[in-house]
C-alpha cells in the first residue's frame, strides 16, 4: 500500500513506472461547499459556459454543493 499525494512527482514514480505529465490546454478546481443552514437550490446541476471556461454546481443534499471551474490554459 502506498499512500501519498507527489503523484507522478513522487520518489516511487518512476519505479511505479509513472510518465510525466503531458499539458491538456485545461485546469480545472472542485469542491464541495457546506451551508449548514441549507443551500436553497434545487436538485439539479448548473452550469455557464464562455469563453473557454465552464463553471457549474451540483447540489449533493440540504446543505452541500459540489462546484466546479475549468478553463483554458496556455501552453508554457
Amino acid at each position: 500500500v502506498l499512500i501519498g499525494c507527489d503523484g507522478v512527482r513522487s520518489m516511487v514514480a518512476p519505479w511505479l513506472g509513472l510518465l510525466q505529465p503531458v499539458h491538456s490546454g485545461r485546469s480545472a478546481v472542485r469542491s464541495i461547499g457546506v451551508f449548514p443552514d441549507g443551500h436553497g437550490f434545487e436538485h439539479e446541476l448548473q452550469q455557464v459556459l464562455g469563453q473557454g471556461i465552464r463553471a457549474g454546481f451540483l447540489p449533493l443534499s440540504d446543505k452541500e454543493i459540489f462546484w466546479f471551474l475549468t478553463f483554458k490554459t496556455p501552453k508554457e
